[in-house]
């Protein structure tokens, strides 16, 4: 991805800078990542969540430069997720490790974390982050952090514990995708979550990250109705897997926290795996703190 201008300086409108990346599937991405105040990574590190996976994923994102980097596991992380059969302690111990804290890694699970998106400052930049692996089974295969479809106790269960207060957490990283957010797949009837969607809705963060369809890499600013959890408008900023720097700092791009919500389906793997020379490239957000803090 070409150059960009620095992330963050004190003379320029405070902002933050924001990369997200997704399915990555044992690629190490470092060659293609522009540096950033924050990456995000929300799932499928790898292929079959393997401890030498895992570990060679931790490896590679550990040593990235952005002071802060926010992951939540995927369908494909088997050995970090407590209830499948192949979870792995020592794999789990390694993203929650001290090193792992020093590196920047804030690895989530099904939890609101405050974190600090400029370390650096002298200003409290303390942000609410929520995460969540979990997505619906799907073709019949015994991946991690599944639940049974919606309409299903264990979809409700799946996302009882989101932020359901509007504008109260304005970054959300999922696996899965919304049901109608950049889920599209040509696999019928595969979709992102109704629940899921339901709880977006209700909370109106300012970004919303997720991946797990390849195909639908892109980003997508929904437009709240003033009075009802509807949608009122929905904007394709990105598509067709094209690289993206977007500057919501600009006035034409500007809002106001609970007007609406940027989709990022953040992809790196197309559904091309073999042929390496095809994937897709990292969005870049440069995000307002007011719109966060």
């Amino acid at each position: 991805m070409g150059a960009l201008n620095p992330p963050h300086s004190a003379s320029e409108d405070r902002k933050v800078r924001i990369v997200c990346i997704s399915d990555t599937h044992n690629d190490d991405c470092t060659g293609s990542l522009p540096d950033g105040d924050v990456l995000i990574h929300s799932g499928d590190m790898t292929d079959f969540g393997t401890m030498e996976e895992l570990q060679a994923a931790y490896d590679w994102i550990s040593t990235l430069p952005h002071k802060v980097k926010i992951i939540v596991a995927g369908n494909h992380d088997m050995a970090l997720d407590e209830k499948h059969k192949d979870f792995l302690p020592s794999a789990l111990a390694v993203f929650k490790s001290e090193a792992a804290r020093a590196a920047g890694i804030h690895y989530l699970d099904r939890q609101v974390e405050e974190i600090q998106l400029l370390p650096d400052s002298s200003s409290n930049t303390a942000v609410p982050v929520y995460a969540n692996p979990c997505q619906p089974e799907f073709l019949g295969k015994p991946y991690a952090f599944i639940y049974a479809p919606h309409p299903s106790p264990q979809a409700a269960e799946a996302w009882a514990g989101a932020p359901s207060t509007p504008s109260s957490v304005p970054i959300w990283v999922t696996h899965c995708p919304p049901l109608g957010r950049l889920d599209w797949i040509p696999i019928p009837p595969l979709t992102g979550c109704p629940v899921l969607a339901e709880a977006v809705a209700r909370a109106r963060p300012a970004l919303s990250v997720f991946g797990h369809y390849h195909i639908s890499h892109g980003v997508e600013l929904v437009t709240w109705h003033d009075e009802t959890d509807k949608v009122a408008k929905a904007e394709k900023l990105v598509s067709d897997g094209a690289p993206a720097h977007l500057d919501f700092t600009k006035p034409e791009l500007r809002f106001e926290p609970g007007r609406k919500t940027i989709f990022v389906n953040a992809a790196w793997m197309t559904l091309a795996k073999p042929r390496t020379e095809e994937r897709y490239q990292p969005i870049v957000l440069d995000l307002p703190l007011d719109l966060l803090v």
